[in-house]
């Protein structure tokens, strides 16, 4: 109980300095701008000279001061969900500071990437983990998942195994799917557990159920090897698909190799580099080098040089190291 209450003055302690009492207007004056993201006060943006109050819709760009669109009819909340969770860091950092100032769950997690990344604020660990605790305190169940993945990891705090199980286990019993599957990989692992692999299989199949793809995977790789359940290589194989057809891009990955090497079904390089590209689509490097492998090499496909220098590019930029190289013995 302590401890819980540290914590919450923590987070109390962090986030006070960065937001007003309320997002549209503290009571010394202050509000967030909701065009470039500042801290202000007047009527007028300091920072951009943008109107007090003045959002821009993201359904059709116009700019609006009311609570619903004038143009398109989309509401200011749709809109600010939708641009806070663009996927672009910097567009969406206006909506993610205000709506986190209305302690709205999400975009209080959204920020602690910010404070994690130090990208539009200074990089700050303590503040990136006050944001998940006060969006876990309000109710907000996904929160619980970034903790335990923070005292897992030991990337926000000193690694505490035993303290991340309990906020995964928190999380289960709300029902998120990607608890389940860091549940399971503690007793498959034998990690603050003992080893049991009947209930990390059991635990894999409830997060598959409920919607985690990765965890198709895990059960599939279960039942691969023969732990915890009966080894079926033909139930392994339609789970992997079954995870890929749920959008993992590990899986991709794996069945772009199954079939290109042939290993677990007979060889079939044309489905072998469908799975890579859509892996690749879904950002996995290792599949993006396979594909400039496989047109350097004609592969399964024509040679093409071109082709085989623009994936080893794309390999490059998502940060694989040996795709420089790969890309430079193209053009010695």
């Amino acid at each position: 109980m302590i401890r819980k209450l540290l914590s919450c003055l923590l987070a109390v302690l962090l986030l006070c300095p960065l937001f007003p009492a309320s997002a549209d207007e503290s009571s010394d004056g202050l509000w967030i701008c909701l065009c470039c993201g500042s801290e202000t006060s007047g009527t007028v943006c300091s920072f951009c000279r943008a109107v007090k109050g003045v959002w821009t819709c993201q359904g059709c760009g116009n700019r609006n001061l009311s609570d619903t669109c004038r143009t398109c009819g989309k509401s200011k909340e749709d809109s600010l969900q939708e641009q806070a969770f663009c996927g672009d860091l910097l567009r969406a950092w206006p909506a993610v500071r205000y709506l986190a100032a209305l302690r709205h769950g999400d975009a209080l997690c959204a920020l602690a990437e910010y404070y994690e990344s130090g990208f539009m604020l200074e990089k700050n660990s303590d503040a990136a983990l006050a944001c998940c605790m006060v969006a876990a305190d309000s109710g907000y169940a996904p929160a619980l998942v970034l903790i335990g993945k923070a005292y897992d990891r030991g990337t926000w705090v000193v690694q505490d195994e035993f303290t991340a199980m309990d906020y995964f286990r928190k999380a289960a019993d709300q029902g998120i799917p990607e608890a389940y599957w860091y549940l399971g990989t503690f007793y498959e692992e034998g990690v603050v557990v003992t080893r049991d692999y009947a209930k990390a299989a059991e635990l894999y199949r409830t997060a598959a159920e409920a919607g985690d793809a990765d965890s198709w995977m895990s059960l599939a790789a279960m039942y691969s090897f023969g732990r915890g359940v009966d080894r079926d290589p033909d139930t392994a194989m339609a789970f992997y698909e079954k995870a890929a057809e749920g959008g993992s891009h590990l899986a991709c990955d794996y069945l772009g190799y199954v079939y290109m090497t042939g290993e677990l079904v007979p060889a079939d390089p044309e489905k072998g580099l469908q799975y890579y590209r859509k892996a690749a689509e879904l950002g996995n490097s290792r599949s993006m080098m396979a594909l400039g492998y496989a047109y350097q090499t004609g592969q399964g496909v024509e040679a093409d040089l071109t082709e085989a220098a623009r994936w080893y590019e794309q390999a490059a930029v998502a940060g694989r190291e040996d795709a420089q190289a790969a890309l430079d013995a193209l053009n010695p």
